[in-house]
């Protein structure tokens, strides 16, 4: 374990590092095939959008060991960051793909529909959303854990606790109830997670086909439990 790990926001001079880590870590994820520039233009937009749970964990000599990616309210979150940045993200994807057919192709065929119907659900209709999500507030506020991120070579060494416990803490001042995350099957985080209190809720596919292990954490009525730091893994939606 870590003789310290220090957990604070996630700020701008943290971004290079960021995405180089969630690059190597989650290499098979889809957003990691954008290119350095857009994953760095992608954390500025989700740490400038309100309802943004975003936290880095540093040694203590300021090195970077991992970060986490969250909301309290997912939702708003999304829609602030497609609004905010959103024509810049498309830029920047758009440019790329150009120069790698591979992923232009790939792009159009699990994805371009979903985006196209996404971005029209969330700039035509906002105030019909809004409503809706107002009707049902009888249920539990639900924030999300996206990314939970940590350096290899600091993967066991108490990292993944530290940020999960921090998102759980801002999270619950923020009046989130339930959070929930997803993490991809053979990054073997399971127990980890279980450590940590997370209740296992089966597995889930993504609209582009890509298989998730989904997870739930009751922050109104409990707090981390203590986990077996050896198990620090990463998680991606």
């Amino acid at each position: 374990m870590t003789d310290k790990v220090n957990v604070r926001a996630l700020v701008d001079a943290d971004l290079r590092e960021a995405s180089l880590i969630h690059r190597g870590v989650l290499d098979m994820e889809f957003l990691s095939r954008l290119g350095p520039g857009f994953m760095r233009a992608y954390y500025r937009a989700w740490i400038e959008a309100p309802g943004s749970i975003s936290l880095a964990a540093l040694d203590d000599d300021g090195h970077l060991l991992g970060v986490v990616l969250g909301a309290s309210d997912p939702a708003t979150h999304v829609r602030a960051m497609v609004r905010r940045r959103g024509l810049g993200l498309g830029v920047r994807v758009v440019s790329y793909a150009s120069v790698h057919p591979r992923l232009a192709k790939d792009l159009v065929v699990t994805r371009g529909r979903r985006y196209v119907r996404g971005l029209t659900r969330l700039f035509v209709a906002p105030h019909a959303r809004s409503s809706k999500l107002q009707t049902q507030r009888a249920e539990p506020v639900e924030g999300e854990i996206t990314h939970v991120l940590v350096r290899p070579e600091a993967q066991g060494t108490g990292v993944g606790r530290a940020l999960l416990e921090a998102a759980v803490r801002a999270a619950r001042l923020a009046g989130v109830e339930e959070l929930v995350l997803v993490t991809p099957p053979d990054l073997g985080a399971r127990y980890f997670y279980e450590s940590l209190g997370w209740r296992p809720e089966g597995a889930v596919q993504s609209r582009s086909g890509e298989d998730f292990l989904r997870f739930r954490f009751i922050v109104r009525d409990q707090g981390p439990s203590d986990p077996d730091p050896s198990n620090d893994d990463a998680s991606s939606p």
